[in-house]
């Protein structure tokens, strides 16, 4: 296997006379990411309600007047439907810009699978971590961004072989946009707004968490190396 000379990877074929020609390595199509966009936009477009798709810390942990866990379909369905539902046009589309920019980006390199399963544990770690932080176990949980957070969290690994952020400065700038986006969360998880501040809104506690989920899983994806690139002869 060669580099070429826009960086992607590519394997050796051999030729008509036995020699050996360069085989491009060809990018995956984002169908999973591209497939969680749609179906977030879908849900916002048909109104599906908050409460029945958000992660209500209370559920699981419970509280002086609840136990938990609550072994319900309310429970699971908020765990995982949480990213779903999203208030407004501007969380859906805040969420949606930046889905697409690097969602795109960790499944390429990432693949299919190991794109759904880094998403997914960080939607999981996200609405844990929120939970455990939480002030109130009953304020409901919505949102894709502590699963984006993982997204984040494992770009920061990683050295893209396509697109516009296989380049180094741009990937580097949004790299620096990543940390310094990770530094104020950590300020605003270990102090957080005041109560009534359009901040204390945020879930500061499902960031923090998507983002270390992204980091380790992203270490892991990197120690496992690239995956195998499609070819084309």
């Amino acid at each position: 296997m060669v580099l070429a000379r826009d960086g992607r990877e590519v394997r050796q074929g051999k030729g008509g006379g036995g020699g050996k020609r360069p085989v491009a390595a060809v990018a995956v199509p984002p169908y999973a990411n591209r497939t969680i966009i749609m179906v977030c936009v879908l849900a916002f477009v048909l109104r599906l309600p908050p409460e029945s798709f958000a992660f209500v810390p209370a559920y699981f942990f419970g509280t002086v007047e609840l136990a938990g866990p609550l072994p319900t379909a309310a429970l699971w369905r908020g765990l995982f439907g949480h990213v779903l539902i999203h208030g407004d046009l501007t969380h859906l589309t805040s969420n949606i810009a930046v889905l697409w920019l690097l969602g795109d980006v960790v499944e390429r390199e990432a693949g299919h699978l190991r794109f759904l399963l880094l998403f997914l544990a960080g939607t999981v770690a996200a609405a844990l971590t929120e939970g455990l932080l939480a002030a109130d176990r009953m304020a409901p949980l919505i949102g894709a961004s502590g699963a984006i957070c993982a997204l984040m969290g494992a770009f920061l690994w990683m050295h893209p072989r396509f697109g516009l952020l296989s380049r180094r400065v741009p990937r580097r700038l949004v790299q620096g946009v990543i940390v310094i986006f990770a530094l104020l969360n950590a300020a605003m998880t270990l102090v957080p707004p005041p109560a009534g501040s359009p901040l204390a809104e945020v879930g500061w506690g499902a960031h923090a968490g998507g983002l270390s989920a992204g980091l380790l899983l992203g270490a892991l994806l990197c120690l496992a190396g690239p995956r195998r690139p499609a070819t084309i002869g």
